[in-house]
This record gives structure tokens, C-alpha cells and sequence, in this order.
């Protein structure tokens, strides 16, 4: 037989790959990982623990092993080795649960790309909540590990300091950085009712305020030590306004801290490249696109000391301190 292509085995290997997310979403969601992390056991075992039905979840098992998910030895079931931490811990560098989680959700609504591509009709993200949960969990604590690495702002914020996150989807980076940072005080503000009503509902008896707003519209001034933007200012209809009002927001020295997935500008050779400018259909889908390093460094001309930081997988954290000297 003819030696296949080396463009067909790549393509062979996304239609692998598509299933292999479904695998990772699906051991996650039905507690088929969690549980496996806590005791290897039989298929058997594994049923009646997770109440799930066996076909099932002998089909997925049969599936997770072929796919190295899962090891078979002796009529038990084990988690890989190195999976609890990429696909359970949250906290982990590595973790990568969350990114598969969030694809197969928002694969769930690709049905609308050909409304996009026979009439130009967009799809709001904003209807599938718990995957925007799934993909930022990541960013949060990657942005949290940061700021603890940062002498003056781990101070600050240990000290007691006001935190501003505009665009603050369902509120969990506040959640997050109130069980570390208890003295300080945080304000989340975000457009969309749906995401505020479980903000203030998982925010209930903490010092943290959420109020429904657009960044476009607040108008906070000189209130604020910190302002996080998290994947929220490539949704912005209006980014420089945006940006100008958290510096209007900001007291002087202050620091905004945007985290953001940025399209790459050339060389597009990596895994990285590839992944992002796959997410920029899906961003197309929504009537918005990723920005690049130049974009966001042209948004920030009034701040001074702008750094990138790249955080993996084509994700930045972008810093930069107001100046007392400079208008809004």
C-alpha cells in the first residue's frame, strides 16, 4: 500500500483529536476522572460510584485507554499517570481540563456558523456561561501566581488595596482573589445580567461589589490600586474608551493588568499559532477577533512601564502603571 502524505496524517490526527476532547470533557463533567484520582477500581465499581449508566461508561473507558487517558491492569481502571494534573488541577501550570471542557461546549453551538458564513449572523458567547467558566479558570490562577511572585503588589493587595475586574463574566477571579487576599476590597462590573446574577450569587457575604455595566460606560475615578481586564477587552465595542476610563479609574501609580490570548505576527509554526488562529473562527462566530502585541501596546500609549509577559499558549498578561502627569 502507498505511503500516506504527511498532510494526510495530519489531517488523520484532527479527527482524532476531536474525539480525544470529547473523552477529556466528558471523564470531567461526570466526575469519571475525579473519582478514578481518588481509587483505581472496576468498570463496575466506577458505575455505581458516579451513578452513571454502564454502557456508557464501558464505551468511554474502552475509548479513554485506546486514547492513554486510562490504564486497564488486573480488572481495575487507573488515571494515568501526570492526568490529575493536567486535566483536575486547577492550579497546575500544566492544567489543561478547562481548554478541552471549553471547546466541547462551545462546539456545541457551531451549528450557527452557517448562519455567519451564508448571512453574516453572529452568536453571543454569552449564552454558554459555564464554558467561559471553563476557559478562564486557567488565566486566573496564572494571573493570581503572578501577582504573588510581584513583591509590590503582593503587598499591596496583603495590605488591603481596592481591585477593579471590568468584564468580570460570573465573578470567580474576585472569589479567587478574596480567599488569598482577605483585606482588600474588590469591585466586579459586567454587562451581561445572566453573568452578574451568578456573580453576586457566588459572591454573597464577601467584600466584593458586582454591578452591571460595560466597561464603555463607568465612570470610577481615581478609586482604584488595581484594574483587571481578563478576556474581556477583545469583546470591548470600544476598547480605547475603555482603556481610558480605567485609567480614569486607576489612582496615580496604579497598575492595570489586561490577560489576553494574542494573534501571533508572523511565523505561524507552532502548536500555540495554530490553536489561536483556530479560536479566531470561533471568535469570528462571535463578532469579535483576538488583537496582536502591537494593538494592545497602541491602547496603553498613557500608561508607562508596558510589559508582555507571555503566559503560555499564546496567552499574555500585559501590565502597565498610570502616570499622575497625564490627562485621561
Amino acid at each position: 500500500m502507498k505511503a500516506r502524505s504527511v498532510d494526510f496524517a495530519k489531517l488523520w490526527e484532527y479527527s482524532v483529536g476531536f474525539y480525544g476532547v470529547w473523552l477529556v470533557h466528558l471523564g470531567r463533567q461526570t466526575g469519571l476522572f475525579e473519582t478514578l484520582a481518588s481509587s483505581p477500581m472496576s468498570i463496575t465499581e466506577l458505575v455505581s460510584v458516579t451513578k452513571t449508566y454502564p454502557s456508557a461508561v464501558q464505551a468511554w473507558c474502552s475509548a479513554a485507554i485506546a486514547y492513554g487517558l486510562i490504564i486497564e491492569k488486573k480488572g481495575k481502571v487507573y488515571l494515568k499517570p501526570g492526568m490529575r494534573a493536567m486535566l483536575l488541577d486547577k492550579k497546575n501550570p500544566n492544567y489543561l481540563g478547562g481548554q478541552f471542557s471549553y471547546l466541547a461546549l462551545r462546539s456545541l453551538e457551531y451549528s450557527a456558523f452557517e448562519g455567519l458564513f451564508r448571512y453574516g449572523k453572529t452568536h453571543e458567547m454569552s449564552s454558554n456561561i459555564n464554558a467561559i467558566e471553563q476557559a478562564t479558570d486557567w488565566d486566573h490562577y496564572a494571573f493570581i501566581a503572578r501577582v504573588r511572585r510581584d513583591r509590590k503588589l503582593d503587598q499591596l493587595l496583603s495590605r488591603g488595596c481596592r481591585l477593579l475586574d471590568v468584564g468580570c463574566g460570573t465573578g470567580s477571579l474576585l472569589v479567587k482573589m478574596h480567599d488569598v487576599y482577605k483585606k482588600s476590597s474588590f469591585v466586579g462590573i459586567d454587562p451581561s445580567g445572566k453573568a452578574v446574577a451568578r456573580a453576586r450569587s457566588i459572591a454573597k457575604n464577601k467584600s466584593i461589589k458586582i454591578i452591571k455595566q460595560a466597561g464603555e460606560s463607568m465612570t470610577f475615578e481615581n478609586e482604584f490600586d488595581i484594574v483587571y481586564l481578563g478576556e474581556s477587552l477583545y469583546a470591548a465595542r470600544d476598547k480605547q474608551r475603555v482603556i481610558s476610563n480605567c485609567l480614569r479609574a486607576l489612582k496615580n501609580g496604579g497598575t492595570i493588568a489586561i490577560v489576553e490570548g494574542l494573534l501571533p505576527e508572523s511565523n505561524l509554526r507552532t502548536d500555540d499559532d495554530r490553536l489561536i488562529m483556530g479560536m479566531e473562527l470561533d471568535f469570528a462566530l462571535q463578532g469579535y477577533r483576538f488583537m496582536t502585541k502591537k494593538q494592545v501596546a497602541k491602547l496603553l500609549e498613557k500608561f508607562s512601564r508596558v510589559r508582555f509577559e507571555d503566559l503560555g499558549g499564546s496567552v499574555y498578561l500585559v501590565t502597565g502603571t498610570r502616570n499622575s502627569f497625564l490627562p485621561y
